[in-house]
């Protein structure tokens, strides 16, 4: 009768003490998993020249204002290089050649909802507010390791551009990204370096 009470005290005092551990354990929260993987962006220095219809043009304060082959109204300070601004025209096409920023996201997230946000940012019929802000979807073409380089091709068409991985983070970025991919593009128009009335 003894060893039973004791066998049974033990039961209990083992019980009790699997309870105590099981409350004083943190809670999961149910947030933790469906939060988004944080997207990540590397950014690309690029030149671009494109024919495009200018809005305005302010020789005082050097500034040009046109619509590029987008739809995107870019407003851009002209470097003292040009000097033929007052040559260009309000409202004429022009040949313009200006330097911007393509910062790459990645479309890596989880849980609910993430498929359809997905779809969403590669619909290749972007709405006004992507247009307005230089918001576009790149396909992933082309991923040399060994160079370095990815080739992208914009999800409205266009040529294909290959961008050099010169740093850690962007190498890292190629170490993630395949073939048929499509990420997030966003551009950042900074100074017309040439200009010269299109005909």
């Amino acid at each position: 009768m003894t060893i039973r009470s004791m066998k049974l005290t033990a039961g209990f005092s083992l019980f009790a003490a699997v309870l105590a551990v099981g409350i004083s354990l943190p809670e999961r929260q149910a947030s933790a998993q469906v939060k988004a993987v944080p997207r990540e962006g590397v950014a690309f220095n690029d030149t671009v020249t494109q024919r495009v219809k200018i809005e305005s043009v302010d020789p005082e304060s050097r500034t040009v204002a046109f619509t590029s082959t987008t739809g995107q109204l870019v407003i851009l300070p002209v470097t003292d290089g040009v000097t033929n601004l007052s040559a260009i025209e309000d409202n004429s096409m022009a040949n313009v050649t200006y330097t911007e920023v393509i910062t790459m996201l990645n479309l890596r997230q989880k849980g609910p909802g993430s498929q359809l946000a997905r779809r969403d940012q590669m619909d290749n019929k972007p709405n006004a507010t992507d247009v307005e802000a230089g918001r576009f979807t790149l396909t992933v073409v082309g991923v040399d390791l060994a160079k370095n380089t990815v080739s992208v091709i914009d999800g409205r068409g266009g040529a294909v551009r290959t961008y050099a991985a010169n740093t850690i983070a962007k190498q890292d970025m190629l170490k993630k990204i395949k073939v048929g991919d499509v990420v997030i593009g966003m551009t950042t128009p900074l100074l017309v370096t040439a200009i010269s009335p299109a005909r």
